[in-house]
């Protein structure tokens, strides 16, 4: 049972049908509809990478990139760039530049959490007064009562999406792995967001419970889509990525791209200090590209280093750019 529901969630189609409950008007399928196409234009694979746009269909905007947890995935603690919030000025002008030009959806995470930034839900009220959907994905530490409360009443609907990270099932992997999570308090903050969204009828956001478990997790991956199929929205299996954890430690990375990667045509990933990074997967920046305080997003995503990765993933010639080679996110 638990293998039909993970190949379920694992496709579009079982993703679609099971956010049908949202359908309460034209607007929700509208919203829904957008959801699809938008899914469709960035699936991974060569053929997104000749479909590029002259703006990039999402932004993936760090409110911070301080996190209150030790994930033994997270190279958090060895990033040596500067720790911080982002500014509200600086977030609106660049969600209001994103609306103008057509973006669609404002990713909120990277390297950090994103519900320390002390203004979060001022954030996603914004977003939403523009007119452009979110993907917030947390630890879910403070998806307390008082958070989901404020949240709900920010004006998210089911093109929204809310997404808790967990790295094990049992609450004895759950908190080894995530250091300083409380893996109880967690299970009860996703319960109650579900229970009071029900309770105040608000038709969003879609929540989605994702196991990015390390290899010494992944024997409990049944257990977790077994005990979340039909407590949340969405429960799936996510991707566990070496490059990732073993960033900046003196293991040998012999991870080898041999699949192209849409993140360069899916997303414009900024850092909290309104920098712009090659992708979401340049942790420190070390291929900037440009800086929102000053630059058009546009100019940015027309510049002539992201076309020069692009073209490179769409040929297959990652030689010149080895932090693409070596990069299995």
């Amino acid at each position: 049972m638990a293998t039909s529901r993970r190949a379920n969630a694992s496709n579009s189609l079982g993703y679609g049908l099971e956010e049908l409950k949202f359908l309460r008007s034209f607007s929700d399928v509208r919203r829904l509809g957008a959801k699809v196409a938008y899914k469709w234009r960035t699936r991974e694979g060569r053929e997104a990478l000749g479909r590029v746009g002259p703006v990039p269909p999402s932004l993936q905007i760090e409110p911070t990139n301080l996190c209150n947890l030790r994930c033994i995935t997270c190279p958090g603690s060895r990033i040596e760039t500067p720790r911080g919030y982002m500014d509200m000025g600086l977030f609106e002008k660049i969600v209001t530049e994103a609306a103008q030009i057509g973006v669609k959806r404002i990713h909120l995470y990277l390297r950090g959490e994103p519900t320390l930034h002390p203004k979060m839900i001022e954030m996603i009220a914004f977003i939403k007064a523009k007119g452009l959907a979110f993907h917030l994905v947390t630890n879910g530490t403070r998806l307390t009562s008082e958070f989901s409360n404020a949240l709900l009443g920010a004006g998210v609907d089911n093109a929204d999406q809310l997404t808790v990270s967990i790295l094990g099932h049992s609450k004895a992997s759950h908190e080894a792995t995530m250091v300083g999570v409380d893996h109880d308090a967690v299970v009860s903050n996703i319960l109650g967001l579900m229970k009071l969204r029900k309770e105040l009828r608000v038709n969003g956001p879609v929540v989605e419970v994702l196991f990015n478990a390390p290899p010494q997790n992944q024997h409990e991956s049944d257990a977790f889509l077994d005990f979340w199929h039909g407590k949340v929205d969405h429960a799936r299996l996510g991707s566990y990525s070496v490059e990732f954890q073993e960033y900046k430690r003196d293991a040998v990375n012999s991870v080898v791209r041999t699949e192209p990667c849409n993140a360069v045509v899916e997303r414009m990933t900024v850092f909290w200090n309104g920098r712009v990074a090659q992708c979401n997967g340049d942790i420190e920046g070390d291929f900037t590209i440009g800086d929102l305080n000053t630059d058009s997003i546009a100019d940015v995503w027309n510049c002539e280093r992201l076309q020069k990765v692009r073209e490179a993933h769409r040929t297959g010639n990652l030689e010149d750019f080895p932090g693409c080679l070596h990069c299995d996110l």
